[in-house]
């Protein structure tokens, strides 16, 4: 069976402005434009002006004769940065991952960008597209979790939600820019396929599909070679195979000389000067520099006359040569709606680890008539810049992901103002003092323990972490305050604020967990949807939980480097492409929760899987049941094992996705769409991508990565299997009863081998 669609219609928030004309037709535009351009207002045009000074994060002067009024940059993935709280203090965006939904993830692009855009902001610094190899790793909470797949399609909904708007996304940061210690001294050492399958992928989503205006070069350097010096990835790889049509811009004081970094493909220096400070103001490692470079034959003429023309060519492509809005940073948008959006987004993404004896959601009986709300994280937070501080609620982690807070809505007010609703009393302590909580929460009938762990961009310590954690523990006694509480109240909740995987020796003393992850401005509101039953929680982890020493790789912490040096931290990505779930599943090793797990007020089940191959793509279909009582979102997740042909490779891969909502007892069928692309490997040896076209793809439907209790089997060359080969049910019980009493001294691993040989 082939399908027309396989997504809903996304119903927008926002009038998306039509990209109406091609790539082509803005060349030919931007073209006629550059004609009369002289090489001092080209080099203006690539050379970021003011080093941060002014009131845009970046700057290119505008060029009067023209009537071109320069552009203005600004950060980011949570929105607009040093708006002075005149801007919506998003959600992370592990959050907007969180909640596998397609819809909110356009939603939420869709109004950022539309904030970046009444502000007269050309390019907005998101989406941020890293790839989360080591859960201490100081920026992960910026990106989309672990899976490349995943990744991807995160970054697509985002980046397309922003361009409706006509303003410039920035896909960031290419690439391999996975941690923080030395990132501007240190080497990432890539496998080429892994290169291509992991940490391309997400670039290769935005750029082909998304069309992408312009990609953020990182800091670090990849196989020895600094990413905005490197030819290979900026000209061959991003230019070349995959037909980059944008411009790419330097990460802020990552451009460390001109011949390599402009004669080798990066076509804007941001934010112009050498380093940071008012000092570097005008004092460029690029500007006059180009011409002399120019002049000595060290790159031609026509390296500064593409890189400009991709600059006004992408302006063309996003309607932003004319009549687009002045430059004000602080036009009010922190709107109702805005808040409403951040709300759902940020109940959306709670993810439910744990609910013994179904002690949430909260309802007034005869045992719930007195709830205890515990820690400081619990209690409105201090709004240091750039969030440098960890006092009170943790909304968003450090550095330049973050955003001026116009307010937060603190949890114990959120909780208690629903609380009285229901009827139900509501004790407080608000700091983190083990033996005083207890006395409170041994008063309740129910204790709710808020802890955090912090983490951001290493130009900013806290608490002695620069960027990157230095262990998976919660901050400020966490596990003792959570241990001391379990100890004297049985019906004890806890609720987690941090960027990624802590550790949770007291997984077996509480009944209730809710990772919230940093949700931003409505936070207290948030949760107390989701604790109170109002939202049903469907998020689920973007990646997987496990302590630090199951991951197959981990930050460094080394003395510091200069930036743009030759002494370098060496990144050696030894796993591969068995990043995440991929290593757990070739390791054997059990998470503590795996990627996609989180649990729901409600139960479901999946049935009838089928998948049909067909030239565009695998189409899968399954039926989703709500078997519970009440209304609720379920995600069934789509995993590949790939033909045996492909060699070395992951046993699954994530490959699909849905969100259904379902009330009581209802079920749906949906269909999950894998193309062309999603079937294909990297084959290192054409330097291409190839779709396996003999052999049998195996798909797996469940809930998580380690829950697929359906599969089925499809031809890579789309041909029926034959029925006669395929064992029913019965026959397949019946050969697994003769290989385990074949022999009582045979071990496991041989029977196993003995199982799969015969399926």
């Amino acid at each position: 069976m082939k399908f027309s669609s396989v997504l809903s219609t996304v119903a927008l928030l926002f009038v998306s402005k039509s990209l109406a004309i091609t790539w082509e037709e803005a060349d030919a535009k931007a073209r006629e434009w550059c004609s009369d351009l002289t090489n001092e207002e080209k080099i203006a045009l690539i050379t970021g002006r003011e080093n941060m000074t002014g009131v845009c994060v970046g700057s290119i002067d505008p060029i009067e004769r023209k009537g071109f009024k320069g552009l203005c940059l600004q950060d980011g993935p949570a929105g607009v940065r040093f708006a002075k709280g005149t801007a919506t203090s998003w959600q992370a965006s592990i959050n907007t991952a969180a909640t596998f939904d397609r819809t909110l993830l356009r939603k939420v692009g869709e109004a950022q960008g539309n904030e970046f855009y009444q502000r007269g902001i050309n390019v907005a610094l998101a989406p941020s597209m890293g790839i989360q190899r080591a859960p201490a790793a100081g920026r992960i909470f910026e990106s989309y979790g672990e899976d490349p797949f995943y990744v991807g399609q995160c970054g697509l909904e985002v980046l397309k939600g922003i361009q409706s708007q006509g303003v410039i996304a920035n896909a960031k940061h290419y690439i391999a820019n996975d941690q923080e210690n030395n990132r501007g001294a240190s080497t990432s050492n890539v496998p080429e396929q892994a290169l291509w399958e992991v940490y391309m992928e997400p670039f290769y989503r935005t750029v082909v599909e998304g069309e992408a205006g312009t990609v953020m070069a990182s800091y670090n350097a990849i196989n020895g070679t600094y990413s905005t010096q490197n030819k290979r990835l900026l000209t061959d790889y991003l230019k070349g195979k995959l037909g980059f049509k944008g411009f790419v811009m330097s990460d802020w004081w990552a451009i460390f000389d001109v011949e390599k970094s402009f004669g080798n493909g990066t076509d804007m220096n941001m934010p112009g000067g050498k380093y940071w400070g008012p000092d570097y103001v005008g004092d460029s490692f690029w500007g006059e520099h180009i011409q002399e470079c120019i002049d000595n034959g060290v790159f031609p003429q026509e390296r500064l006359d593409d890189a400009v023309l991709r600059i006004i060519r992408t302006l063309y492509k996003l309607d932003q040569m004319d009549d687009y809005p002045e430059v004000n940073l602080y036009v009010d948008t922190n709107t109702k709606e805005n808040a409403a959006l951040n709300r759902k987004v940020g109940a959306d993404s709670n993810v439910l680890l744990k609910n013994a004896d179904n002690i949430l959601p909260i309802k007034k009986s005869k045992k719930v008539k007195k709830i205890a709300v515990i820690g400081k994280d619990s209690m409105p937070p201090t709004l240091c810049e750039d969030m440098k501080c960890a006092n009170g609620t943790l909304p968003l982690g450090w550095g330049s992901g973050t955003t001026d807070f116009k307010y937060v809505v603190d949890p114990l007010s959120a909780i208690t103002k629903r609380a009285k609703k229901s009827k139900i009393s509501v004790v407080s302590y608000g700091e983190d003092d083990a033996k005083k909580a207890a006395k409170v929460a041994k008063k309740a009938d129910v204790a709710i323990v808020f802890v955090q762990a912090d983490s951001g961009e290493e130009y900013i310590t806290v608490e002695g972490n620069a960027g990157d954690r230095l262990n998976l523990d919660l901050w400020h006694g966490g596990n003792e305050l959570i241990e001391a509480v379990a100890a004297v109240n049985k019906n004890t909740i806890v609720v987690i604020h941090a960027p990624g995987p802590v550790n949770v020796p007291f997984l077996d003393k509480v009944k209730g967990i809710i990772f919230a992850g940093l949700p931003g401005q409505e936070t207290g509101n948030a949760i107390t949807d989701v604790l109170f039953g109002d939202v049903n929680p469907s998020g689920h982890l973007p990646y997987t939980w496990a302590p630090r020493e199951d991951y197959p790789t981990d930050v460094k912490y080394e003395p510091e480097y200069p930036d743009g040096g030759e002494k370098m931290t060496v990144y050696d990505y030894n796993e591969g492409l068995f990043v995440g779930y991929r290593w757990f599943d070739k390791k054997e090793i059990e998470p503590t929760f795996a990627f996609g797990y989180g649990l729901s007020y409600t139960t479901f089940e999946f049935s009838d899987l089928e998948a049909t191959m067909e030239d565009d793509g695998l189409y899968v279909s399954l039926t989703v049941t709500n078997t519970g009582k009440v209304a609720g979102a379920a995600v069934p997740m789509i995993f590949l094992s790939f033909p045996e042909s492909v060699k070395d490779y992951p046993i699954r891969l994530f490959k699909g996705f849905d969100k259904v909502m379902l009330k009581a007892g209802e079920s749906k069928e949906t269909t999950i769409f894998i193309d062309a692309h999603g079937l294909s490997y990297f084959d290192v040896e054409k330097m291409e991508y190839v779709r396996p076209k003999d052999g049998e793809f195996t798909v797996y439907a469940g809930s998580n990565a380690r829950d697929l209790p359906l599969n089925v089997k499809v031809l890579a060359n789309g041909d029926e299997i034959d029925s006669d080969n395929d064992n029913s049910d019965e026959e397949i019980n019946e050969d697994i009863e003769d290989v385990e009493d074949s022999s009582d001294d045979e071990d496991e691993k041989d029977l196993k081998k003995r199982f799969y040989k015969l399926y």
